[in-house]
């Protein structure tokens, strides 16, 4: 009996320890063969500390009449890791520029301090804290479920493809991952033994879960409302929720309320709010829900076909499966809804009543998607046991969507764009204007060669300044348009639409690669 008990534990620990050494050569798949996207430069000049430099110098810019003549190589020295930068200057820089509290930003100042500017090294923290939360999904599952169910919770986030794509991406949303999961733990622990260590690592890993995204809240809201509907009728372990709550909150004081008191307002940002309408928060509700099982960014056609078979055979089993766990594990269902659904009706009520646009935002489904991953992993382990057939085939087209996701881009990558621009240029002068947000001034310098010159313009006037001023002295001129996907005209307002210019100038070629297009124009 007791080598059969050891025996099954080494099972255990061995598909654990695989599905570990999958997820992380999945996430490893191509993590430094695309190009860094817009938002991951946020991430490089922030975490250098040069965010209040950056807003001053295209501040400054942005008055220039006509525009500044600099080149790549000058907006390129704010990307670099400064030893004369500290974490204070990191701190301010995010506290009088942006939007995003700090945590993730202290912590890729040290990693880089460490492990350097290059794209695997940026990358590389978001691998790890995606392989980490595949572990932290097995230990979350043991506790609602049994070790069984626990390795299937495992075996989905090791090979989901939305699991995957923000593992490898130099943002925090493999972090939040890791902070939701670990508070998960704590709660349940706290619910199986009451004590008090457990509720300080709850409120302090709930307040570092703050200090990584705002929207955090969604999480945290969704756990008060389960400890309130799952404890109601015992009151002293609701005390201790409560209060272990309340130091979470505290912990997160210190840079909320100086935040607040300084009157930030959190509609500055432009990408989220201003998008009215129902019909189309609707369909982004329900094509985000199928995107944490299966994503499918591919326009081969018998791909996406299968992959949608995938998706429904996957409702087929989870409606199974949810119906055998309403039966043998009522209690953990009910936490597996309120962390999914409550996240979920936060984000369509911020769309509804604010017109958001955090639904169509597939990175913010990474809220919602931790109260997914106990339900996909049950109905994994469920019908491994009733329906292995079509389980396998679930599995097989889940690999073959995680290792599609590593080849496409997030969103806005200049890295072709810039290639193209280099090999068009040919050693002639030239110039490239882009519009002047610092994402994509940035994103567009950090490919270029060093004396291509770069001109952020920020509207029409200073557009056609720049061109006239450009002809005296460049033989070539390049417009890249950056389409943010929420709104092609959000980073191009000033000349999404200019196809002609003048100054001795004639249009040679247009080309469109990673959400990026590049016209191109010659004397």
């Amino acid at each position: 009996m007791l080598d059969m008990v050891k025996y099954q534990k080494r099972k255990y620990i061995f598909l654990l320890l695989a599905f570990l050494a999958t997820g992380f050569i999945l996430r490893l798949n191509n993590l430094s063969g695309r190009s860094l996207w817009t938002d991951e430069f946020f991430t490089i000049f922030e975490s250098s500390g040069h965010g209040v430099d950056i807003k001053n110098l295209l501040d400054h810019l942005s008055h220039k009449e006509p525009p500044a003549l600099l080149k790549a190589s000058e907006f390129k020295t704010f990307l670099k890791f400064d030893s004369h930068k500290s974490i204070k200057d990191v701190t301010n820089s995010l506290f009088n520029t942006d939007t995003h509290p700090p945590l993730y930003f202290w912590v890729m100042y040290f990693w880089r301090k460490l492990f350097g500017d290059g794209v695997f090294g940026l990358r590389f923290f978001s691998v790890l804290m995606g392989v980490f939360s595949i572990f932290l999904a097995y230990k979350v599952a043991q506790y609602l479920f049994n070790q069984d169910a626990a390795k299937f919770c495992a075996l989905f986030v090791s090979i989901c493809a939305f699991s995957v794509r923000y593992s490898q991406e130099a943002r925090a949303y493999s972090l939040i991952m890791v902070l939701g999961l670990l508070t998960w733990l704590f709660i349940l622990r706290m619910e199986n033994y009451n004590k008090n260590l457990d509720a300080f690592c709850f409120a302090l890993f709930n307040s570092l879960g703050f200090y990584t995204h705002y929207f955090y809240i969604f999480i945290s809201v969704a756990q008060f409302a389960y400890l309130t509907v799952a404890h109601r009728q015992d009151s002293a372990k609701l005390r201790k929720f409560y209060l272990a709550f309340l130091w979470s909150v505290l912990f997160f004081s210190p840079w909320f309320i100086p935040l607040i008191l300084k009157g930030y307002n959190f509609y500055l940002a432009d990408w989220i709010f201003g998008y009215p309408g129902l019909i189309n928060k609707i369909y982004y509700l329900f094509s985000g829900i199928t995107r944490c099982v299966l994503i499918s960014d591919t326009s081969a056609m018998p791909l996406s076909l299968f992959l949608y078979i995938g998706l429904l055979l996957f409702i087929y089993l989870s409606l199974h499966a949810i119906k055998d766990m309403l039966t043998r594990y009522p209690e953990a269902l009910l936490f597996c809804l309120i962390m999914f659904l409550v996240p979920l009706l936060g984000m369509f009520l911020i769309d509804i009543l604010q017109h958001g646009a955090l639904l169509r935002q597939e990175r913010f489904w990474i809220f919602p998607f931790l109260g997914f991953i106990p339900l996909a992993g049950y109905t994994l382990y469920y019908s491994f046991t009733k329906k292995r057939p079509v389980m396998c085939v679930v599995v097989l087209l889940m690999l073959v969507s995680c290792l599609g996701v590593s080849k496409m881009q997030f969103g806005p990558a200049p890295k072709y764009a810039s290639i193209w621009i280099n090999q068009e240029s040919s050693g002639r002068p030239s110039a490239v204007i882009v519009y002047n947000i610092r994402t994509v001034v940035f994103a567009q310098a950090y490919y270029l060669d060093d004396d291509i010159y770069l001109i952020p313009v920020s509207n029409h006037r200073q557009l056609n300044s720049a061109i006239k001023s450009a002809a005296d002295y460049a033989d070539k001129i390049f417009i890249a348009r950056h389409y943010h996907r929420s709104d092609a005209s959000l980073m191009d307002k000033p000349f999404l639409e200019i196809d002609d210019i003048d100054s001795g100038f004639k249009f040679k070629t247009t080309i469109y690669k990673d959400d990026i297009s590049v016209s191109e124009y010659v004397k």
